[in-house]
């Protein structure tokens, strides 16, 4: 990377400084605008350089399939932060822990599930050490959806409706009596290899379905006015999880959809994105 690119790129109040980042092996700018590769035990991981901005948080009234918990209210993400352009795989998973616990094992570069909450802070504490800079962190739950949007406010980044050509998800908009052998035709059934399907404007992959993603927060009421940089409330019971998986029906994979678990919980359905440079902020 040029000198002067990097002087030009600390010009910009919305850009990062220092760009590269110090645990970059790989870097540069395209149409979504810039990445950066970590490279552990030659496993590759892109982030994407998510700029600071304004977005309404939640879902309108008029929303399809839109939930009491999702009370649409200004957030201002004050600060740019960095963000997995995919969920973290079996392959990153197993160089650092030195093992698999996935349910889908045919691939590595599928997303790594069957992890809790705590199981995933465990594995950052490990990356952590191999730089110093990482800083690894879960986005927060307004992280999460303002880089799943894109700027966009429509039920999903890439519209009002979803598609098994958009997504990998259960292929329908709802459960009948949650009849679990309900499915479209052509849905997988199962989890598939991170980046398969179309990004949003911010080249990031997979935030509508394949895996539930584990956020930060505990899972809260949202306030009632705006708000800066949220974090959720203090304690709680449940993590949140946002995204919805590959068994979820189409509502529950909107950009605004809520849920939670508890941090100790593993599941097939669930994984999680990394964020370099949140731990300490």
């Amino acid at each position: 990377m040029p000198d002067e690119r990097i002087s030009l790129m600390n010009t910009t109040n919305s850009a990062p400084s220092p760009f590269p980042p110090p645990w970059a092996s790989e870097w540069g700018e395209d149409i979504y605008g810039l990445w950066a590769t970590l490279i552990y035990k030659e496993v590759r991981q892109v982030f994407r350089w998510i700029p600071p901005g304004t977005f309404p948080m939640g879902s309108p009234a008029s929303e399809k399939g839109r939930l009491s918990d999702e009370k649409q209210h200004e957030v201002m993400i004050s600060k740019g932060y960095w963000l997995g352009n995919t969920p973290v795989t079996q392959a990153l998973w197993t160089a650092v822990m030195g093992e698999n616990p996935c349910r889908f094992q045919e691939d590595d570069r599928l997303p790594v599930e069957q992890v809790s909450w705590e199981d995933c802070r465990r594995f950052m504490e490990r990356l952590n050490q191999y730089h110093p800079d990482l800083r690894l962190d879960f986005p927060t739950e307004a992280q999460w959806e303002y880089s799943c949007r894109a700027g966009t406010t429509t039920a999903f980044s890439f519209g009002e409706r979803i598609t098994l050509d958009k997504a990998n998800y259960r292929g329908i908009w709802e459960w009948k009596d949650f009849d679990f052998d309900e499915w479209g035709r052509g849905a997988w059934k199962k989890t598939t290899r991170v980046g398969s399907y179309p990004c949003n404007d911010w080249g990031l992959f997979d935030m509508h379905g394949n895996i539930w993603e584990w956020c930060r927060d505990w899972f809260g009421e949202y306030p009632d006015g705006p708000v800066l940089d949220p974090t959720g409330p203090e304690q709680g019971g449940d993590r949140v999880l946002r995204g919805g998986s590959w068994i979820s029906d189409g509502g529950y994979c909107r950009s605004a959809f809520r849920y939670g678990s508890g941090p100790g919980v593993r599941d097939d359905l669930i994984g999680f994105r990394l964020s370099p440079g949140q731990s300490g902020r």
